[in-house]
């Protein structure tokens, strides 16, 4: 399953290497975000990536953040 900025950058029309150079990121970080190799992106990162998704996508670079950050979440563990 994609990640939520997979989801976000094919959404948005564009290319990892598109998206990365962009947003000022590497391409080869942008990957590893999707593939899920890596923690989630900082908050310096997230914004460049929601500054340029969200004029892609035309909503709110703060709505996106928050979409970004809650896909990094890992899911409350069922145990105590």
């Amino acid at each position: 399953m994609a990640n939520v900025v997979q989801q976000l950058r094919v959404q948005a029309g564009l290319s990892r290497e598109a998206l990365a150079r962009a947003s000022g990121i590497t391409v080869s970080l942008l990957t590893k975000w999707e593939r899920g190799e890596v923690r989630s992106p900082s908050l310096v990162y997230s914004r460049q990536l929601a500054r340029v998704l969200a004029g892609r996508l035309g909503v709110s670079e703060e709505r996106l953040l928050l979409q970004i950050a809650e896909g990094f979440e890992c899911p409350p563990s069922q145990g105590a």
